[in-house]
């Protein structure tokens, strides 16, 4: 329902639905006219929705009135104006409850492995580690592989950094005061100062960098994924060796893994926390 309806402007007199109508036809109407309460406006008059959408006022009606007996919309007797209905309510509701992350994330992190030719994952957060609960491979030659389930400590990870980029400087000093900042690499940050000092960078960018901090030989981008209520529930990262991820490289990925953390968002509720009252 993302994209915007297409219609035929309605110009059959009023002499009830027409066969093509009572089809595709009507059910792509009824369609625009819900999705035409997704402005600020509580509640919306028939003949300001026609007008909007072209059609005339009593096919309007019609369909006003046919979404309000399925419970889709809401008849305000006093005035005439309508709202979204309890239906509505409901399928949100039932669509909250069937978000997984996993579910979600996986048609989209395998659409950007193939887009983009190096392997994504999808990582959360578990004690000071970013862990990785999916994994797709790339489909360039020279590949470093990575493995389900893998673990990496958040001050050498770019998705630990992405999975932390709400964190003011000292909330971090608070999560990793007994982080033992161990060295996997000759780049890996080995201390707290240091850390909350390249943090206020990946803030301000809005996505997080690995330089051959957990691996000699590879680079790493990362984007936060949020949930309905605005948290970081997990992280999008894109992998690739050093001479292929040069600094115009990694700041393509950067752009391509926010991308798609954004829309995974956006499926997990981001976004609309106000229409759920959160």
């Amino acid at each position: 329902m993302g994209s915007k309806m297409s219609y035929a402007t309605d110009t059959s007199p009023d002499d009830g639905p027409t066969p093509r109508e009572s089809g595709t036809q009507a059910l792509d109407r009824a369609l625009s006219v819900l999705l035409a309460f997704r402005g600020t406006d509580a509640e919306r008059k028939v003949s300001d929705v026609s007008r909007e959408l072209g059609l005339h006022k009593s096919t309007a009606s019609r369909l006003f009135r046919a979404l309000a007996d399925a419970g889709f919309l809401h008849r305000n007797e006093d005035n005439g104006n309508y709202r979204l209905g309890v239906t509505v309510f409901e399928l949100g509701a039932r669509y909250l409850a069937g978000l997984d992350l996993h579910t979600l994330a996986r048609p989209l992190v395998h659409r950007l492995a193939e887009e983009e030719g190096e392997s994504v994952n999808l990582s959360v957060l578990e004690d000071l580690d970013a862990i990785s609960i999916h994994v797709v491979q790339g489909t360039r030659n020279l590949q470093l592989v990575s493995r389900l389930g893998r673990r990496i400590p958040l001050w050498c990870s770019a998705a630990g950094k992405a999975l932390l980029i709400d964190q003011d400087d000292a909330a971090l000093r608070a999560t990793l005061a007994d982080a033992p900042f161990t060295a996997l690499t000759a780049h890996t940050i080995t201390d707290l100062d240091t850390f909350v000092s390249r943090m206020a960078t990946v803030r301000k960018q809005g996505w997080a960098l690995n330089d051959q901090e957990s691996e000699e030989g590879l680079r790493v981008v990362a984007a936060p994924v949020r949930d309905r209520h605005g948290r970081v529930t997990g992280a999008v990262s894109v992998s690739g060796p050093i001479f292929r991820l040069d600094e115009e490289r990694v700041t393509q990925l950067a752009a391509a893994a926010r991308r798609t953390a954004d829309e995974l968002s956006r499926q997990l509720g981001y976004g609309f926390g106000d229409v759920w009252g959160d």
